[in-house]
């Protein structure tokens, strides 16, 4: 007995071990040389516009896609921090970082203390998780509320506490005021519940002891707290004619998007040339998966198809709507489904025996690592955007003689971070960002804008992202009226080109 309990000790003092050096690997990837990368469009602008009130907050997010919660909580921060790129960053590095515990505590309970530590090691070192946790954007608080949000749904379907349910709705209420798709994780749930309402085996150890009545009638309060709660913006974005006037436009997804979303929520972001040739070998993975899937004989456990579930239905609800109705499929909006795939791809890891769980194991870790650090390293990271170098050659090279132009519009917010030269600067079409939305493109009115902009100039340096809308166009048409100079290029998609303004 006295060895039996020894063996149990050292077991947890090794388990207790694993779980701290997972954690210092999750706290290192994270912070480490924080303001490695340039500031990209999406965090400028964050950080512009929580430099403002409150009220101005509250009123551009109305305009927008995105909810106020995050960009209101930066407001407070960049108060007491400032604005700087580690500061800001940091912001989301510590939700980032405590996600992975929270990952671990609903994997346990779903699967398990044993196979937890690897759904954790996973989370820790996740190519995507860590790229959104050194940008400050609401994706980290996002994936942290997600997992929460399910962790303390899974409590309750287990346990029943009261406390559980508390917290459950406070959690979902930062959730639904931090991004529109958490109302999936929500839609998941409420699924998932009437499932396990109808169908006896769908059971979580003593489920039957308890009043599945009184318990929908408990989770029915905390959703009527969760949108009683959101009525008063709903009824704002109402009064203001709705959100979307700033809204980014969106291609119509197609099957290959799908693919994409998942080897980007594996893998994170690599080189075109490599994300293609990786998602080539996926219809092979795929296929192994169903084989493995209709080897088993024992059915899904309760939590395996929650994770299922909550891994699979939002994408296919976007992609739909999205197809259907109006375009807004975007991978990061669908971080929430992140924590249930993470909790799959180790139950599936954990259910192999053998050699082949070690071999297939460490190969799928060695493969994150290295996507992990070509993400971090290789310029031709299709989301990386050095607009940092481009600016800090524009403060070198351009002159009060010159004017520097910006296409599209809205990469004004990076540029004006960086930007500290004595050059005139103007956007094409020209843009006034206090006055309301970009206004849309007409080749006359560009033609117009570049005229009276070349103007008493000598050269004209036209900054580029060409991954986005119209800035094809834009350069065409200089390309066309224009004797170019020179042209550099700082990242995938940020060029700069100079053209002679005057003869």
């Amino acid at each position: 007995m006295e060895e039996k309990k020894i063996t149990v000790l050292n077991r947890l003092v090794n388990e207790r071990t694993l779980w701290l050096f997972i954690m210092a690997v999750a706290v290192f990837v994270r912070f480490f040389y924080l303001d490695a990368l340039s500031l990209r469009l999406d965090e400028a602008q964050s950080i512009w516009q929580a430099s403002h009130s409150l009220e101005f907050i509250k009123t551009y997010m109305l305009k927008n896609v995105h909810l106020p919660l995050h960009n209101s909580l930066l407001h407070f921060w960049i108060s007491i921090f400032g604005t700087s790129e580690i500061s800001v960053r940091t912001m989301s590095a510590i939700p980032g970082v405590l996600t992975v515990p929270a990952l671990y505590l609903l994997s346990k309970e779903i699967m398990g203390r044993k196979r937890s530590l690897l759904t954790m090691f996973l989370g820790a070192i996740s190519p995507i998780w860590v790229w959104y946790s050194r940008e400050i954007r609401m994706y980290t608080l996002l994936t942290l509320v997600t997992t929460i949000s399910y962790l303390l749904y899974v409590r309750i379907m287990k346990y029943n506490k009261s406390r559980d349910y508390i917290l459950y709705t406070l959690v979902n209420v930062i959730g639904i005021y931090t991004h529109y798709f958490f109302t999936l994780v929500l839609f998941v749930q409420m699924l998932f519940f009437l499932i396990s309402f109808v169908v006896k085996r769908v059971k979580w150890g003593k489920y039957d002891v308890y009043d599945r009545k009184k318990q929908f009638a408990f989770l029915s309060v905390c959703g009527l707290l969760v949108i009683g709660s959101f009525l008063p913006w709903v009824y704002m974005l109402y009064k203001s004619y709705g959100s979307g006037t700033l809204a980014p436009v969106l291609a119509k997804p197609t099957a290959f998007n799908l693919i994409l979303s998942y080897f980007e929520f594996t893998n994170g972001f690599l080189p075109d040339a490599l994300t293609s040739l990786a998602i080539s070998i996926w219809p092979v993975i795929i296929l192994l998966g169903f084989i493995f899937l209709t080897k088993r004989q024992n059915p899904f456990s309760p939590g395996i198809l929650l994770a299922l579930m909550g891994a699979t239905i939002p994408v296919f609800i976007i992609y739909s709507g999205s197809v259907l109705i109006k375009p807004m499929y975007l991978t990061r909006y669908l971080i929430t489904i992140t924590p249930m795939y993470y909790i799959l791809l180790a139950w599936y890891f954990t259910e192999l025996v053998g050699k082949k769980r070690i071999i297939l194991t460490s190969l799928f870790i060695l493969t994150l690592l290295f996507s992990l650090y070509l993400q971090a390293t290789h310029p031709d990271n299709p989301v990386r955007e050095d607009y940092r170098a481009a600016v800090s050659f524009l403060n070198e090279r351009t002159s009060s003689r010159d004017i520097i132009i910006l296409a599209p519009p809205y990469t004004i917010y990076p540029f004006q971070y960086y930007y500290e030269g004595t050059a005139r600067v103007s956007t094409i079409p020209i843009w006034n960002k206090k006055k309301g939305g970009i206004p849309a493109y007409d080749s006359e009115k560009v033609a117009n804008d570049v005229k009276s902009l070349q103007a008493n100039h000598k050269k004209m340096y036209l900054l580029l992202t060409t991954n986005l809308e119209n800035s094809d166009k834009v350069k065409a048409y200089f390309d066309e009226h224009y004797t170019k100079l020179e042209k550099h290029k700082f990242s995938k998609d940020v060029w700069i080109e100079v053209y002679q303004a005057e003869y």
